[in-house]
């Protein structure tokens, strides 16, 4: 096969469904399998073929023996009875008797060993017999025949096998013991012919062959089978992807079924539905409030520009007027509009604290005195008790204490107190400012850092702000790897705590010796 068509074959793979690839992978690799593991016992077939002959050639001697255990009459006749495979046969020679009996019909095998008629101690016969049982003999003994020894093992006490092979490609197993039984002794050879059973080779191909087309056929069903049941999870991600759209986030995929891996990719794709909704309701409140913000102002600026067409040309407090409010919402637009600017480079990954060395007192000094220019008859007192050193960013931690100052102004009534505290732990650096104002309900608490999220219901105009103050607040916490603790209560003032992590000193390097050791 080319290198064009196997790619171009490996192509039309890929693109098949994954149902199909799984199927044809573990089908393949199952068939794959069965073939060679078919193939070896195929291959190996005359091992299998030699160990059930010995079976059969082992259960023949055991008959022959019983039977002469059971006082039985040794015959022609009788040997046959006792065997169960009509293609073994035997031959059995009594010392006792000094006969021979066989199973056989014609002329005996030129490789059964008949024992001479003379039993002398001093002829020939007894070192015939002793050869018979001595390996090395019996290898010298049977070249001089058509038959010669392929293989020969020894299985026990004076029991041997022979691998024979003959003319014309014959081959036989032999089987040769001698047997004892009360004084009597006896010669036992059996033997059955090998490689000439051609009904058992194809009996035992064929049934291969169908097992094999059984398997085969079984281990693509299977495979089809664990294909659909294991991406069943994935058909309904699929068909849940298509039911949602930006009019319903609601869909969600069944979570039931065993802890996988399939469970943790559905887990995985509700829970970015999950985050998609929430940003999806986010965006639509924060244009809706964004709207609702910008509209106002430009309401009032369009009125007023309105008055100023009509009458202001004419009257100069009219004229004062419109342009002082006009000046005032187009500040405020502008603290809007900003704000919108941060979030949204803070939501895009494009602001990055410039994190340093920088002590939180000196920050906290300096808001101290900026509020201090801005209160109207509040009381700003401040308190540290050792210096504190974190590292962040010096603009971003001046800009969240502004906000929070602003904030306690704002909330506080003329005569209020406003406490701004820095303090330490082992760990932590910490700056809270307290107000004795109105105070947030216990319920308001997990909201108030929502963008445009203001407790006043009423967007009471004396109480000026775009509510996006805390949102930039959390942000500027969470770059510094810190956190805001609000402590408040209604109509009792309210407490926010900034924590971030102490500045640490840097592990100092360590010399190198010229010996390439530490110092």
């Amino acid at each position: 096969m080319s290198k064009t068509n196997k790619k171009s074959l490996f192509c039309r793979f890929q693109n098949l469904a994954i149902a199909k690839r799984i199927t044809l992978i573990y089908g393949g690799i199952f068939s794959l399998s069965l073939l060679i593991l078919s193939g070896f016992f195929f291959v190996n077939i005359t091992i299998l073929e030699q160990n059930s002959v010995r079976k059969q050639l082992e259960a023949t001697i055991g008959n022959i023996e019983q039977f002469l255990d059971n006082g039985g009459e040794l015959t022609n006749e009788s040997l046959k009875s006792l065997l169960d495979n009509k293609y073994v046969e035997v031959s059995v020679f009594s010392y006792t008797e000094n006969e021979g009996f066989n199973s056989h019909v014609g002329d005996i095998p030129a490789f059964i060993k008949q024992p001479p008629q003379t039993m002398g101690e001093n002829s020939e016969t007894k070192s015939i017999l002793e050869g018979f049982w001595n390996k090395e003999e019996t290898m010298k003994a049977f070249p001089k025949t058509e038959y010669h020894i392929r293989s020969l093992k020894e299985l026990g006490i004076n029991r041997q096998e022979f691998i024979l092979e003959g003319p014309g490609d014959q081959k036989f197993m032999l089987l040769s013991t001698q047997y004892k039984n009360e004084g009597d002794k006896y010669q036992i050879q059996v033997f059955k012919q090998l490689n000439g059973n051609q009904y058992f080779m194809q009996s035992f191909l064929w049934k291969m062959l169908i097992a094999d087309f059984i398997g085969i056929f079984c281990a693509f069903l299977a495979g089809r089978y664990i294909s659909r049941r294991v991406l069943k999870p994935m058909e309904q991600i699929r068909t849940t992807a298509e039911r949602i759209s930006i009019e319903d986030l609601t869909q969600r995929i069944d979570l039931d079924g065993p802890d996988d891996e399939m469970k943790e990719l559905t887990i995985t794709f509700n829970s970015m539905i999950d985050r998609l909704e929430k940003a999806f309701h986010r965006q639509n409140q924060f244009v809706s409030d964004a709207s609702h913000e910008l509209r106002t102002p430009i309401s009032v600026i369009q009125g007023y520009a309105s008055l100023v067409n009509r009458w202001g040309k004419s009257n100069p407090d009219v004229l004062q007027e419109s342009i002082d409010s006009i000046l005032s919402e187009t500040e405020h637009m502008k603290e809007l509009i900003n704000n919108l600017l941060f979030l949204a480079k803070s939501d895009q990954n494009r602001m990055h604290a410039k994190r340093v060395r920088m002590c939180l007192n000196d920050v906290a000094q300096e808001i101290v005195k900026e509020l201090d220019l801005l209160q109207q008859d509040r009381q700003i007192t401040y308190e540290e008790t050792e210096q504190v050193e974190i590292n962040g960013d010096g603009d971003l931690i001046k800009q969240l204490l502004w906000i929070h100052g602003e904030n306690a102004l704002k909330y506080t009534t003329d005569g209020g107190k406003i406490h701004i505290k820095v303090w330490k732990d082992k760990k932590y650096a910490y700056v809270s400012i307290t107000d004795d104002g109105m105070g947030i309900a216990e319920e308001e608490q997990s909201k108030i850092f929502d963008r445009f999220y203001r407790e006043d219901k009423s967007r009471n105009k004396e109480i000026s702000g775009t509510g996006l103050g805390l949102s930039i607040a959390k942000w500027i916490v969470s770059s510094h790897d810190g956190a805001i603790l609000v402590e408040s209560k209604r109509g009792e003032g309210a407490t926010f705590i900034d924590c971030f992590p102490l500045w640490a000193e840097p592990e100092a390097k360590k010399e190198i010796g010229k010996n390439g050791k530490t110092k």
